[in-house]
């Protein structure tokens, strides 16, 4: 990989890190911060959730048309956008009454989350660009551990900030260093579109096509739960752990780290193994059995009320949320891209984004889903019932793509039989690819 990869990778890296924190940095604080203004924590979810919902409206778009603008431009728009919604976010402090309180925080977080929904499937799309196909999973997984340790580490920051300079030191904080992202990138980033056809009439793609992409529903499917693990106790743990072991803001964001840490150290390591074969839809499964395990744990739920009073138990199962994370993220993403290329799209920029857009979506409509109802839960069934049905929830999900992932092999060992049957077959489709790859030699490359 060239130097000018190197640096391209890198800023890339810091891009999706800091949109990770703008992400989740209110989590220790706002929610205390909204009671004070007369906020319920119910609608505290709602906003913290808000910024799932926009980025569910935004993403498809941005994603779609990405390759008009181009990925560098989009990224830069996104860090624009994300940074001048960090800082008018930090002067929410001013606003007097709940009730303009909670629809301006409702309003910045919607700024926030355009500025993402760009960010993230061109950051995606721009280091898929970086390195050679055999090494994609690595980039992306490198690039994903970034946004997931900006995600996770975003609390403990915000916690930090928070006790040591009120509520508007996170957010200037943020919204600042995006901006300075921004300069840097336009003067050092580079776009490099060399490996991607052009878009001609006969390659755009719809969303149809990518939607029926065999494996790309189900993948939405199995992350839009996991999506919703994190998230169903964003706004809660603090209260719940604050009336359970008296632990202040900046303590809740350390507790959040171990999600982070553990996250952060997996992705890496699976991003290797996936480059030597490892099977997107298994690490999902594989992540969602762990991550239900941990909400087990967490609370810890009503019929294990013996084991409450531990607060290494939470922390353990907010790390073991953290692992199974890294396995569900990054399998369901590498077998949704690695789908879309099986169904015969092709390589190009538009349909990378899409892709990466599709799995933020996911991500972020289970982000929601479990912001709204774990904050609903909390306030009507209390932490640990709540976390009882989340964890059911999960295992549910794991059951059922299990069990696409076993008809799935059982359909490729029974094609397989048939093709050593019947050699005429692998003639025909031997010719087939010929035909494909002197097709594939005549497109024009910019």
């Amino acid at each position: 990989m060239r130097a000018r990869n190197i640096i391209n990778l890198t800023l890339i890296s810091g891009c999706l890190l800091m949109a990770g924190v703008s992400l989740s940095l209110l989590s220790p604080f706002f929610p205390s911060e909204a009671l004070a203004k007369g906020v319920s924590v119910t609608q505290s979810g709602l906003v913290m959730g808000m910024a799932f919902l926009a980025t569910i409206l935004f993403t498809p778009f941005c994603g779609k048309y990405i390759h008009v603008m181009g990925a560098r431009k989009f990224l830069l728009t996104g860090a624009c956008f994300c940074g001048i919604g960090n800082l008018s976010f930090g002067f929410l402090n001013h606003v007097n009454g709940s009730v303009p309180f909670f629809w301006s925080s409702l309003f910045v977080r919607v700024v926030v989350a355009f500025g993402e929904s760009a960010m993230t499937p061109s950051a995606y799309a721009l280091a898929a660009q970086q390195v050679e196909r055999k090494n994609q999973g690595k980039a992306i997984s490198l690039a994903e551990s970034f946004f997931g340790a900006g995600t996770i580490f975003g609390p403990s920051l915000g916690g930090f900030m928070y006790e040591a300079g009120g509520f508007q030191t996170p957010f200037l904080v943020a919204g600042v260093t995006l901006l300075v992202l921004a300069v840097i990138c336009m003067l050092l980033l580079e776009d490099k579109t060399d490996q991607y056809t052009s878009l001609d009439a006969s390659q755009s793609v719809s969303w149809k096509q990518v939607l029926l992409c065999p494996g790309v529903i189900i993948s939405c499917f199995g992350l839009l739960f996991a999506g919703s693990s994190w998230s169903w106790y964003a706004a809660t743990l603090e209260p719940f752990l604050g009336s359970e072991y008296s632990l202040s803001s900046s303590q809740t964001g350390l507790v959040f780290t171990a999600f982070g840490g553990a996250y952060t150290l997996f992705n890496p390591i699976l991003g290797y193994f996936s480059d030597r074969g490892m099977d997107g839809l298994l690490a999902l499964i594989v992540g969602n059995t762990i991550i239900a395990i941990a909400f087990v744990f967490l609370g810890p739920i009503p019929q294990l009320s013996a084991l409450s009073g531990n607060l290494w138990l939470t922390v353990v199962s907010i790390g073991a949320q953290g692992l199974g994370s890294a396995f569900s993220y990054l399998g369901s993403l590498l077998f949704m891209m690695k789908s879309a290329h099986d169904a015969g799209l092709p390589d190009t920029e538009q349909v990378s984004s899409m892709v990466s857009s599709l799995w933020v979506v996911s991500d972020c409509l289970g982000g929601y889903i479990g912001s709204v109802l774990g904050s609903i839960a909390y306030d009507n069934l209390g932490f640990e019932s709540g976390t009882l049905i989340e964890g059911a929830c999960l295992a549910v999900t794991a059951v059922v793509i299990a069990v696409f992932y076993f008809v799935r092999n059982s359909a490729c060992l029974s094609n397989k039989d048939k093709d050593a049957e019947d050699p005429n077959s692998n003639i025909s489709a031997k010719e087939d690819n010929e035909e494909t790859i002197l097709a594939q030699k005549d497109m024009k490359y910019y």
